[in-house]
């Protein structure tokens, strides 16, 4: 009986009768790039051509540094096929696929495109031609994840360019493909640009440093360093703000609480009420990440949503403070 080379690790090969079941499969062809579908084999060309991407799924915040770099690269790496997009949402559907086999790229006869002159001048007697494909199938390994993946971090694209996404739900669709719904990760989407015309050039590398370990590390780090360089981001805000208001540089070497209580100071009591309560959100969670703090108090965890919290409030932080684009 023929075999079929089944995937479920790269280490660890299992002989599944071909007959058993028809995957769904996915070719891309190496010379072209054009992607090819099917049942039993990636034999039919897709089109419209659609966007696919390599993927990684991130299990460990090392898996950052382990992206692809590459199909002729990595050959061997997930891949996500993109099938709508929501912009406003920022949410993403497709479907996702695992290498077949650990051949890297193999030969395939594919049907001959009527849109290229080459297949029909090429093409058999049956219709078919030979291309060099790298040929995958459903990601049945997504589908072993504990819940299948959902909660889970999704990296879409290669190491240097790349974007995070959430997976919210996995399916099997009845062609056997493994379909997901992604949420964007990026904290470019909930905190805003900075306005560095609004910042004195003598404070602006500071902020700028600030800001930008606050972008890394929203969808790079664990949920407590993502509070933790909120936090310092709006130590470095209020502060330089206020000294620009005030010329008082005794401000830039206070805390967080400091620069509450001299907001407070400078305006009354009263005003900037709303400025007060984000800083003192993204001040309060800071605690909930350090271990004797979090068993002195009896806090919990901190938790990817209180890091998007933290996220928010400093974002409007920026607006309020007048430093967003």
């Amino acid at each position: 009986m023929p075999l079929l080379l089944h995937l479920g690790k790269r280490n660890n090969i299992e002989a599944v009768p071909h007959n058993k079941e028809k995957m769904s499969r996915l070719g891309i062809d190496r010379a072209t790039g054009q992607i090819y579908e099917g049942k039993e084999d990636p034999r039919y060309l897709a089109v419209p051509t659609p966007v696919v991407s390599q993927c990684k799924l991130i299990q460990a915040p090392s898996d950052f540094s382990d992206l692809p770099q590459g199909i002729d690269r990595n050959p061997f790496a997930w891949i996500f096929r993109e099938e709508s997009f929501d912009p406003v949402s920022r949410v993403r559907r497709g479907r996702v696929y695992q290498t077949l086999g650990n051949a890297g790229w193999e030969s395939a006869l594919v049907d001959a495109s009527p849109f290229s002159a080459a297949d029909l001048a090429s093409g058999r007697s049956d219709g078919r031609v030979l291309k060099q494909l790298c040929v995958y199938m459903h990601c049945s390994e997504l589908l072993l994840k504990p819940a299948q993946g959902m909660g889970m971090q999704l990296a879409i694209g290669t190491d240097g360019s790349f974007s995070t996404w959430r997976i919210l739900q996995t399916e099997s669709t009845v062609g056997q493909d493994v379909l997901v719904i992604l949420r964007a990760e990026s904290a470019l989407a909930v905190l805003p640009s900075l306005n560095e015309s609004r910042v004195s050039p003598d404070n602006l590398a500071p902020v700028k440093q600030a800001y930008q370990r606050v972008l890394d590390a929203a969808y790079r780090e664990l949920p407590t360093s993502v509070v933790d360089q909120c936090r310092n981001l709006c130590v470095v805000l209020i502060s330089r703000w206020l000294y620009q208001l005030s010329s008082d540089s005794s401000l830039l070497g206070e805390d967080l609480a400091r620069c509450m209580s001299a907001i407070q100071k400078h305006f009354g009591q009263g005003s900037h009420i709303l400025l007060r309560s984000s800083l003192e959100v993204v001040n309060t969670l800071h605690p909930r990440g350090k271990e004797n703090e979090r068993h002195r108090r009896n806090l919990r965890d901190v938790t990817e949503e209180d890091a998007s919290l933290a996220v928010h409030a400093t974002g409007f932080v920026l607006r309020e403070i007048g430093w967003a684009l």
